[in-house]
């Protein structure tokens, strides 16, 4: 497991009331071959940095990685950019609708509900309607000219943990075990 001292913020997230969080148990993502891979351009290495971390965090807190015509949800994400057209072409591909996810701490906290470039966003899909159900955003702050692969590795997975934290009904591992 990844460790430092690096001092990091809460995230901020927000999500539709009417999905039974609690039912979830299993997770995919989108294959890389996908429309949704098209839906940025990032390098492989940063996609599988995201994507490990995505896992670890899930993995820890009791989630099952499955096929994704079996998952519960899908698990998309999205590095901000200075193209705002790949953020308008991600949220059209997730299906997001803000005034659709009412809860969560983002409905109270407009001011910091921002996606800068550079925030990491993580949203979670109801894979039968294909639409963003939760979302979470984060800082990365991610200094390419400075951060060495460990120190991006680190606060990429730094950005998950704190992101996954405020899903609601997060698994317990210990629990999850005996469900």
């Amino acid at each position: 497991m990844l460790s430092g001292c690096t001092v990091h913020q809460p995230a901020i997230s927000k999500y539709q009331t009417n999905f039974n969080f609690s039912k979830v148990s299993s997770y995919a993502f989108y294959k890389r071959n996908s429309e949704f891979g098209q839906f940025q351009n990032i390098s492989y290495t940063t996609r599988n940095s995201i994507e490990l971390a995505i896992e670890q965090v899930l993995d820890k807190n009791g989630f099952i990685y499955n096929t994704l015509d079996d998952a519960d949800i899908v698990v998309t994400y999205h590095l901000v950019n200075e193209n705002t057209k790949e953020l308008l072409t991600y949220n059209n591909g997730v299906l997001y609708c803000s005034l659709c996810l009412r809860g969560g701490e983002a409905q109270a906290d407009k001011k910091q509900w921002q996606t800068k470039p550079g925030s990491l966003i993580i949203d979670v899909l109801d894979p039968e309607k294909k639409r963003s159900v939760w979302r979470s955003v984060y800082p990365l702050k991610i200094n390419v000219k400075t951060d060495n692969s460990r120190e991006v590795q680190l606060k990429i997975y730094q950005a998950i943990d704190a992101m996954i934290d405020k899903y609601p009904h997060s698994r317990d591992a210990s629990k999850a075990n005996n469900a």
